[in-house]
């Protein structure tokens, strides 16, 4: 006989969830021993947050879905971060979470706040940051609910399951099988779309295409570029879409936003018409401003999700037009193709930028032009760090695969996303991560030698886009922001320092004094090492306003 927490698990291998992040815990340690017993693999995290970055950089690698299983009050919320990085990238992901015995659940019994020992009331917590919530409550209840529960969307979705430890030890001779269910998909665009989009080209002197997030998952990456190149489109990309650069012989205007002045920006300025394939168009890429971003334009939106449509239509109003598909299968309507082909091949006038010479950003980009991009794969941690990482791969005709918490930008992230990356895939793995960042989820360094991980470590001393922000809006009141200023009152630390607790090997690097030597020697080190590149104090993130 099997247990509930055995069924449980053998469906959500079924549905091809096999490997598992998470922390030990008592209304958890029956889950872990399923999925060992089963066949499956999982991986402990020294902080729960850090399994939904590990399974956020696991999905970005491997293109597989992973889970995270919690005990009860603390596991789950301590672990909230991690899940919602995810919700906001829509990188699926299943969480089981452990309840305390039904015996012992006293909070629906009282209004008082006292409740039973680490008894949370999880599924409210997360009820924002996920698609499906459900309490496993009995067997009789989980079969009657499962076929709802694994629908042909499973996949796809954020799932969060509460699971009571009395409940998951229930016996059955129950076997757990699954209809083969078809994803339903609607690949045809409306009749009136198809006009207004070829009225659109037709009227077309500059059209710009722009890749997002949505673009880059799936397995259609190639084909999809391959009908752009023929039609000698003119491409721009979005954070979520810079693993394009990876790609031999596939050239871009290279990346856009706010914080990514460069070629790309100018282009928008002048286009009358934009192309968006999965991106979402939020402020972080349309310079703040919506009015002011390509502002002469018309806009086709194209995207997977109705949600998204729907909010990028309220944004944008009249002149945007949206396509509830996904863009793959939009490239490949043979409408849409001939649309392509008789529309005019256009270019624009482009200027270059230049980065000044006391950020990081030519020191990146001679560490990155240095990574195979064939072979690598880089995870950027949040604030400036990420931004001059994306700055920095602009200034590249090709770079490795940069890989971010995009839409929640949580510091933190990047080591903990780097084990996940490593886990299955046979890539290197580099960690750009800056010393604000670092201490957040430090613990996590122990697993590095094991993998071996190298870290590139941006000093600054301090919070820099928070420095940068404050500077600019509140009269360089540095509060809480500068490792540096007693006046700030947080604490001075040494990097190093923290480095050296985890017998991690690293070297110094002083910013934009290129040592090719240092460099070298660090990529081909076959041990996990870091380097400092210590960093002007005054240094910025250069934005195109």
């Amino acid at each position: 006989m099997r247990t509930l927490s055995d069924i449980l698990i053998k469906d959500l291998m079924d549905k091809g969830f096999k490997t598992f992040f998470g922390l030990q815990g008592g209304a958890s340690a029956r889950i872990i021993e399923s999925v060992v017993k089963l066949g499956g693999k999982f991986h402990p995290v020294l902080n729960e947050q850090a399994a939904g970055y590990a399974a956020h950089g696991y999905f970005l690698t491997n293109n597989k879905p992973a889970g995270l299983i919690f005990t009860t009050g603390p596991g789950l919320t301590n672990g909230v971060s991690g899940i919602a990085a995810c919700y906001y990238d829509r990188v699926p992901l299943t969480v089981i979470v452990g309840q305390v015995a039904k015996d012992n659940n006293i909070a629906k019994q009282t209004k008082t706040r006292m409740v039973g020992f680490q008894e949370v009331q999880h599924l409210d917590i997360t009820k924002p940051i996920s698609d499906l919530s459900f309490k496993i409550s009995s067997l009789k209840d989980y079969k009657k609910n499962r076929s709802k529960i694994f629908d042909h969307k499973f996949k796809k979705k954020i799932s969060i399951f509460e699971f009571p430890d009395d409940v998951q030890r229930e016996k059955t001779n129950f076997l757990s099988k699954f209809k083969n269910l078809k994803e339903i998909n609607s690949l045809k665009i409306e009749s009136n779309k198809q006009r207004l989009i070829k009225k659109y080209f037709n009227k077309s002197k500059k059209t710009m295409f722009i890749l997002g997030f949505g673009f880059v998952q799936s397995q259609k990456v190639k084909k999809s570029l391959a009908i752009l190149k023929k039609n000698k489109s003119n491409i721009s990309l979005t954070w979520g879409a810079q693993s394009i650069q990876k790609y031999k012989n596939y050239s871009t205007m290279g990346l856009f936003g706010n914080h990514s002045p460069g070629k790309a920006n100018y282009a928008l300025k002048d286009a009358d018409l934009v192309v968006s394939l999965g991106a979402s168009l939020l402020q972080h890429q349309t310079l703040k401003i919506k009015n002011n971003f390509a502002k002469n334009a018309k806009i086709i939106f194209v995207n997977s999700s109705l949600n998204e449509c729907r909010r990028a239509k309220k944004q944008f109003g009249k002149r945007l037009e949206f396509i509830n598909m996904d863009c793959h299968e939009f490239l490949k309507n043979k409408k849409i193709q001939k649309i392509l082909k008789d529309s005019s091949k256009n270019k624009f006038d482009l200027e270059i930028f230049t980065h000044n010479n006391i950020t990081p950003v030519k020191t990146l980009k001679n560490f990155f032009e240095s990574i195979n991009p064939d072979k690598s794969i880089i995870f950027s941690d949040a604030g400036a760090t990420l931004s001059w990482s994306y700055q920095a791969a602009n200034l590249l005709k090709r770079c490795a695969p940069i890989y971010t918490s995009y839409n929640l930008h949580t510091m933190g992230y990047a080591n903990c996303a780097g084990v996940g990356g490593a886990i299955e895939k046979n890539k290197d793995i580099y960690v750009v991560i800056g010393d604000g960042s670092l201490p957040m989820n430090s613990q996590e360094l122990a697993w590095l030698s094991q993998f071996k991980i190298k870290l590139i470590i941006i000093d600054n001393k301090g919070y820099g886009i928070i420095r940068q922000t404050q500077r600019e809006f509140y009269s360089s009141f540095f509060l809480a922001s500068d490792f540096k200023n007693k006046k700030s009152k947080l604490p001075n630390f040494s990097v190093s320092k923290i480095l050296k607790s985890f017998d991690i090997k690293h070297d110094f690097l002083v910013s934009n004094r290129i040592n090719q030597n240092l460099i070298r020697k660090f990529l081909k080190d076959k041990i996990s090492r870091a380097v400092i590149i210590k960093t002007n104090y005054l240094a910025e993130v250069e934005t195109d306003n």
